[in-house]
């Protein structure tokens, strides 16, 4: 493996900061007390918002503040533990912020955004408050879900990655095997889009191939998130390119005022976060973290000696800077480097049969500019260049137990795009909001794919293109809040694709009914698209001359209308009851052009096809999906969800058939404590948690068990998609202990996978060595064990 490294920007000094006014009196810190700070702003103009009184809610005696000038507040002596802050503003609705961890290692550094009320009072408190887990883009109505990352920490079967956590959504399940693709009501993982900081970036997954959206290990380290959302169905009109659901990560802002470090060592890495202020810039902060592959250091140091130890390193950062009148400048990053080299020596150990080397890398990197306009409006722009290739070397002994290895496979491909996207935002007034931007994609590619052809006993090339390509999106929203009960958000968006000349017109809508206000209706509809993966269009096969023909250079994107129908209810202040119905029909659905062909790639989830495809396939996915949460208040939380959907596909044969992942059944219960053992006045507590779920089987096609042997390789059968494999049960369990100090918090950590270690085939694969058919299970239990340092 080349060793590389990440640059980190560290700066390591301290300005000083405005002082706010506070409804405690300001002392000393006390033991077992932490400060907690933050900045709110007014969410339609990103203006500070004066004079906002911020309390932490059955304090005693009361702690507050109010903030400055520049919209930020600062609490000292508040008691580690959980808190609930309350934000109030005259001509705003309350914030609340819920279950906010203070630990005594770590300051906690808060944005909050506030909503203007639609009823102007002067001098009066607006009572009207979002509900918990509702997502900040208030463009979205339905199938919308914030992930916390404290939420990820405590959850068992997370491992502090929201790509896992978001698994136990009704409608989403994973990949048993232990990938963290997302598979979305009944839709390939390939539908998924990845955002960052509001922008497109490649899979944000080690070990990832081109036309795949998971992988075992998230690239992007927990410690750097700030809450994300998730969105599983008709999207608002600002995401596009995208058919099953949307993943919008943020990054947190680091420490404005003070230097603070994280040190995590574990089975999965070892890493180090640093953040503090930026020197000279008032509100400048900066937030870095690098991470190595735990097993890869032990392997350099003798400690572990296995084949195919995997090698991985990331790295990610954040830099604010506030400029005043020129508004708020943000520089990020994210990139990671991922490496294997496997060998098979049989069951012995002393022949070898094969040896692949694999490699994956990805990486980003942007400027972000928020500039306020005026009271009413603000303007975000950004420009990002972001890159993913991966390369495989795969030999074979054609006679086993002989040191010739004979080259099968090889893959080179690299892809760089260049993003510049633009946002307006306007308050036209109390009622009525305008979103309108524009998204200019350009990308550079190299592919190289060259595969070994048994028959002909040669290579032969299944792509090979250099080039560009560009890709232009619009899109344009209206939120119409007629009163405090109904609000409507309508739109569209346009997807223009420069390799086929396609454009996709996509009006959406969507509606919300408060009833009341414990209880809501919602309704979302509308038309969405996506490309395919560059290798595709640019595939290479071979006609009966022997020329090289590129059969789907003129493909065109594949398109979906969704359909949504939601109802709310909170039970309690601290329960809340959801259902949703949908339908989607898929259309323009890429399949063989081959009368008698079953084949969709509906049902790819990785990698490209060289068949000759034709936009000609449809696709349904109906269901009907229930949640129900406890929020995490008084120790505890749970939550329960289950789907019951049906996915179906047809292809030019005029067959409908199950989807491979129509998995019928998904749900999952979970529930964790968390159990003060250090007495009062001491900050030592113990989580502990589990997850329990059910996933339906996905479906396969059979091997042919005697026409593979035949054959020497495997071969389906000739009724495509008609085994349903079995159901997956899986128990996750998590046991945490922290401890805090006055200068540093220390946590203990182990999250069990599959503690029972079911062994439920998840699909079979042929070996011609057994002449036998192999069933591949999930994962097998994996205890992670993480110990945590914040200082």
């Amino acid at each position: 493996m080349t060793r590389s490294s990440f640059p980190i920007l560290l700066f390591f000094f301290i300005i000083s900061f405005c002082s706010t006014r506070t409804f405690a009196q300001q002392a000393e810190p006390l033991a077992n007390s932490q400060t907690v700070r933050g900045t709110v702003l007014d969410a339609d103009s990103r203006q500070p918002v004066i004079g906002a009184a911020v309390a932490v809610v059955g304090s005693t005696p009361p702690l507050g503040a109010v903030t400055d000038l520049d919209g930020r507040f600062t609490i000292v002596n508040v008691p580690v533990g959980r808190i609930d802050l309350r934000v109030r503003a005259i001509g705003f609705e309350d914030g609340m912020l819920n279950n906010i961890l203070v630990s005594a290692g770590k300051e906690s550094v808060l944005n909050i955004m506030l909503t203007g009320s639609i009823t102007q009072m002067d001098a009066v408190t607006v009572t009207a408050k979002k509900e918990r887990g509702e997502v900040r883009n208030d463009m979205a109505t339905v199938s919308a879900r914030t992930i916390s990352v404290e939420e990820t920490s405590r959850i068992a079967g997370s491992i502090n990655d929201p790509a896992r956590m978001v698994s136990a959504f009704p409608g989403v399940a994973g990949d048993a095997t232990g990938d963290n693709a997302i598979v979305a009501r009944g839709n390939s993982p390939t539908g998924v889009l990845w955002r960052l900081e509001g922008i497109e970036i490649p899979n944000p997954n080690h070990f990832s191939e081109e036309g795949n959206t998971g992988g075992p290990i998230n690239v992007l380290n927990s410690d750097m998130l700030d809450n994300s959302e998730f969105y599983t169905g008709a999207f608002a009109p600002e995401y596009g390119n995208a058919l099953s659901a949307v993943f919008d990560m943020h990054l947190r802002d680091g420490n404005d005022t003070k230097r603070e470090y994280t040190l995590k060592a574990g089975v999965l890495g070892t890493d180090l976060t640093a953040e503090g202020p930026m020197p000279g810039v008032k509100g400048g902060s900066y937030l870095a973290n690098y991470r190595y592959s735990t097993l890869s250091l032990l392997d350099k140091a003798g400690i572990v000696d296995y084949g195919g130890v995997p090698n991985y390193m990331d790295a990610s950062f954040k830099l604010k800077l506030p400029t005043g009148h020129a508004g708020t400048f943000t520089l990020f990053g994210l990139g990671g480097i991922s490496h294997i080299i496997q060998e098979d020596e049989g069951v012995t150990g002393d022949t070898l049969f094969n040896h692949a080397d694999f490699g994956a890398r990805m990486g980003v990197v942007g400027l972000e500019h928020t500039r306020t306009l005026s009271e009413n409006s603000y303007v975000h722009s950004s420009i990002s260049l972001s890159g993913n290739s991966s390369s495989t070397v795969y030999d074979e002994a054609p006679v086993p137990g002989e040191d010739l290895l004979v080259l099968r496979n090889q893959d080179d491909l690299n892809r760089w795009t260049t993003r510049i996207a633009s946002t307006l935002n306007v308050k036209l007034d109390a009622k009525n909001k305008l979103r309108s931007g524009i998204i200019l994609s350009f990308d550079r590619f190299g592919l190289s794919s060259n595969t070994w052809d048994d028959a002909e006993q040669r290579m032969k090339t299944d792509v090979d293109q250099r080039g560009d390509a560009a890709t232009v999106q619009a899109f344009t929203s209206w939120k119409w809040r007629w009163n405090e009960r109904w609000s409507m958000t309508s739109g569209v968006h346009v997807l223009h694709f420069g390799v086929d000349d396609a454009t996709s017109v996509e009006p959406r809508m969507g509606i919300r009914f408060q009833q009341r206000r414990d209880q809501a209706f919602t309704f979302g509809a509308g038309l969405h698209s996506r490309t395919e993966t560059l290798m595709t269009y640019f595939a290479e096969d071979e006609n009966a001359e022997n020329g090289t023909v590129q059969p789907n250079t003129g493909l065109g994107l594949t398109k979906a209308a969704h359909l949504v129908l939601g109802y709310e209810r909170m039970l309690t202040e601290d329960i809340r009851f959801t259902v949703e119905g949908y339908y989607q029909h898929l259309y323009d659905v890429p399949v063989e052009n081959d009368p008698h062909s079953a084949f969709s790639l509906l049902n790819k989830n990785d990698w490209f096809t060289n068949r000759a495809l034709v936009n000609a396939g449809l696709g349904r996915n109906f269901g009907i999906e229930a949640s129900l949460e406890k929020y995490f208040t008084h120790g505890w939380h749970f939550m329960a969800t289950a789907s019951l959907s049906d996915a179906r596909y047809k292809a030019l044969d005029g067959v409908w058939r199950n989807s491979r992942f129509n998995m019928g059944t998904v749900a999952n219960v979970l529930a964790g404590k968390e159990w003060n053992l250090g007495g009062e006045g001491k900050d030592h507590v113990m989580t502990t948690g589990f997850r329990y779920s059910l996933m339906g089987g996905q479906y396969a096609t059979p091997i042919d068990l005697q026409a593979s042997i035949a054959a020497g390789e495997e071969v389906k059968s000739n009724d495509p998609w008609s085994k349903k494999e079995p159901a997956i049960h899986k128990l996750d369990v998590v046991l945490a202990y922290s401890i805090g100090r006055p200068k540093a918090s220390h946590e203990f950590k182990i999250d069990v996978q599959n503690v029972l270690n079911s062994k439920t085939t998840v699909y079979e694969d042929y070996d011609d060595r057994k002449k036998a058919i192999e069933p591949v299970p999930q994962l097998a239990l994996l205890p992670v064990i993480q110990y945590t340092l914040h200082f």
